[in-house]
């Protein structure tokens, strides 16, 4: 049966693991002969990848607005019944959301209509320091187990809630309700992790499914023509270690440099960071204060079609997110080049595979596996790669 299916996103103008899901989404259900369209509050055509993704048919319903998600959120509540109208208009028959808000809207947009919702959730709001919903009545009784449980909430939450005005108090305390039966009532839960897997079921008593997806099938294999990729960064014949993610705190890109500072490698080995962000001025600030300035090479943000040969053609690729799951690393594994991955990673089928070490996200643990991965190749199965396509992911999310 043909479904027509929405994906409900508060904001799709980023170039982003979040928004790169909707876009695989949308190509795997169009070719499988699925209506898909997005219903945004905020676009922008850098969500095309650079063209890789058709961006026809995503809806605006509004202007995004300013101010805090707090204020945004109450702000779209105004836009339900628009929402509800677009929902009937595309006889949309299934939903997808992946944001703890937007599930809210999406929960109190579907109330008597025959539409199920399925919330796949990317990543919990203890990723998120400045999220309010956790110090929240309803979910505040579980904030000091969830925290001490994972090293990269503790170094990073605080357990005091932030101080903020009484009707922001009041609002969040109403839209953590929501949320909370929003997830409570959805047809289906998925997670990319054990952690979060087990952080949902804490909070709103249900256990979500484990599904995972980082690349297509198309992709498996070594890219043939690396060399331009390269080439568009006098990168050609050099040895170089990788980390290529957005530039925010919770990618602690930090640690990555402090930890390619302490492992002394060879001279002739560089480190290259690819992305922009908020933090891009302090790392280039702390290359420079550690005296290693003309060995990072920073290129901003990297187009879709340079990123399989700069990942192919590193000695090394580097992932520290705080997050349960990062696809970049994934992305990079299926060119057989080794990956260094936090703990706090859910490597659940990887820990066996050669070239892929996973250590505590501490400066001297990843400077110590560095040296020793130089000069390798990562050999993971092919089941295992088959296991991460997008092919088998979104086929489970209509089961």
């Amino acid at each position: 049966m043909k479904r027509s299916i929405a994906w409900v996103a508060g904001h799709f103008d980023q170039v982003g693991g979040g928004e790169r899901l909707i876009q695989e989404g949308i190509r795997f259900y169009r070719n499988e002969g699925h209506r898909t369209v997005v219903f945004t509050w905020s676009y922008d055509d850098a969500v095309s990848f650079d063209g890789r993704y058709d961006p026809s048919e995503v809806v605006t319903i509004s202007p995004s607005g300013s101010g805090k998600n707090t204020k945004r959120a109450l702000a779209r509540l105004f836009d339900i019944p628009k929402l509800r109208r677009f929902f009937k208009e595309y006889n949309v028959d299934t939903v997808f959301v992946q944001s703890e808000y937007d599930v809210a809207l999406v929960y109190l947009s579907t109330r008597f209509l025959k539409i199920d919702y399925k919330f796949l959730i990317f990543g919990q709001n203890y990723q998120f320091p400045e999220d309010y919903g956790k110090y929240t009545f309803i979910f505040r009784r579980h904030l000091k187990r969830i925290v001490n449980s994972y090293k990269g909430y503790r170094d990073t939450v605080s357990l005091t809630p932030p101080k903020i005005r009484i009707s922001d108090r009041v609002a969040m305390e109403m839209l953590s309700v929501i949320r909370y039966l929003a997830v409570r009532s959805a047809q289906r839960l998925f997670v990319f992790s054990h952690q979060v897997q087990w952080e949902t079921k804490l909070l709103f008593g249900r256990t979500p499914t484990i599904a995972r997806g980082a690349f297509r099938r198309e992709d498996l294999g070594e890219v043939r023509d690396f060399v331009s990729a390269l080439a568009a960064y006098d990168l050609v014949g050099t040895k170089y270690v990788l980390s290529v993610c957005r530039m925010a705190p919770k990618k602690r890109l930090s640690l990555v440099v402090e930890a390619f500072y302490r492992a002394n490698l060879a001279d002739d080995i560089v480190l290259v960071l690819g992305g922009d962000g908020p933090e891009r001025s302090n790392l280039e600030a702390q290359a420079k204060g550690l005296g290693i300035a003309d060995r990072v090479k920073f290129l901003g943000r990297v187009p879709d079609e340079h990123l399989p040969g700069l990942k192919q053609a590193a000695q090394v690729f580097v992932s520290m997110d705080i997050g349960d799951y990062d696809i970049s690393p994934l992305e990079a594994l299926i060119h057989k080049t080794p990956i260094v991955l936090p703990t706090e990673f859910d490597a659940e089928g990887l820990e066996t595979t050669a070239g892929v070490v996973v250590c505590p996200a501490e400066a001297d643990a990843v400077a110590a596996v560095l040296p020793g991965l130089i000069g390798t190749r990562s050999r993971p199965s092919e089941d295992l790669l088959n296991s991460f396509t997008w092919e088998n992911y979104f086929s489970d999310l209509l089961k």
